[in-house]
């Protein structure tokens, strides 16, 4: 009932000429294409981006076909304020443990968006990371990397000069997180940031888990904390890092100093403590970083949205991050 509900809105989102949707397909995702990684062509990614879910994009001297999934932007804008959603890994700590997206689809992702916008009075905008959810790319060897964080900054970029985007409210949950934070010292149109269970201090937190050389080396990954300096004064801009302090796969210490680096330097941002991830790692708040960031981007209150984050239930059972 609840996929016939969200699919709902999605035609009720694109019926109106005044807005923009991303066009629902039969494209699904496979963990199979993601562990030998996602190629689209120039030529098909201009096919995708008549349907509006893909943008080519160029940073780091790489190029790539990007996707995103977009529910209630108006047609040709202005859009002054957008919420944008960057996911977690699919990945584990080696190649082959894939998870979350399989099965879902490009018509599922259009739905989610679609229902967190009518939810909000929004428009929602999910961003598919190199090699998932239908991005092209290798996700192994690109996650966490700063070309990543290169290539998803033009994607916004990019999606925002499409559609009239005036301000960005972007979420992130884990690595999506990590991307979102280190997008605060490249970007000047961020109004609200959400980080949930995010590794933001990304050497401590894996100094912290001995994953220093398994997961990455110093010379390859990026880390927001080491960026925290280059972010310039916004005082209409709010920073949420949410996190459950029970958590065992990015620990809340290493959430915290991120968010002690914020405040030290003056920025408006708030450490929000959730005893609501399921066990045994305490990880997955993704429910709670998607409702604040679009309570942000509405427009709520700092005090509406903690209420409403400590009146949420335990995080849901779901495929996407």
């Amino acid at each position: 009932m609840r996929a016939l509900w969200l699919l709902g809105v999605v035609i009720a989102l694109a019926s109106g000429p005044a807005f923009a949707q991303s066009q629902p397909s039969a494209e699904i995702f496979t963990n199979a294409t993601v562990a030998k990684g996602i190629t689209i062509t120039r030529s098909a990614c201009a096919a995708l981006e008549r349907q509006e879910t893909a943008v080519w994009v160029e940073a780091s001297g790489k190029s790539a076909c990007l996707r995103y999934y977009a529910a209630g932007l108006r047609r040709g804008g202005p859009n002054p304020v957008a919420a944008g959603w960057f996911h977690g890994d699919i990945l584990g700590t080696k190649p082959t443990s894939i998870g979350h997206q399989e099965g879902l689809g490009v018509a599922a992702m259009i739905a989610q968006s679609g229902g967190l916008a009518e939810r909000h009075g929004v428009p929602f905008v999910f961003f598919g990371r190199p090699g998932s959810y239908g991005s092209a790319g290798m996700a192994w060897t690109t996650r966490h990397r700063p070309v990543e964080a290169a290539l998803m900054n033009a994607a916004l970029d990019a999606v925002k000069k499409r559609y009239g985007i005036v301000h960005w409210a972007l979420g992130g949950h884990s690595a999506g997180g990590q991307l979102v934070a280190e997008f605060l010292a490249l970007r000047d149109d961020v109004r609200c940031a959400v980080l949930s269970s995010g590794p933001i201090a990304y050497r401590a937190y894996l100094e912290s888990r001995k994953l220093t050389q398994k997961l990455a080396s110093p010379e390859h990954w990026y880390d927001p904390y080491d960026s925290v300096g280059k972010i310039a004064t916004d005082p209409q801009r709010r920073v949420f890092v949410i996190g459950d302090p029970r958590e065992t796969n990015v620990p809340f210490e290493t959430q915290r100093l991120y968010f002690d680096a914020l405040k030290a330097r003056g920025h408006a941002a708030w450490l929000v403590p959730l005893e609501r991830a399921p066990a045994p790692r305490f990880h997955n708040l993704v429910d709670f970083g998607e409702a604040a960031t679009g309570a942000c981007a509405h427009g709520r209150t700092t005090g509406d949205i903690l209420e409403m984050l400590a009146a949420m239930p335990e995080q849901s059972s779901r495929i996407s991050n």
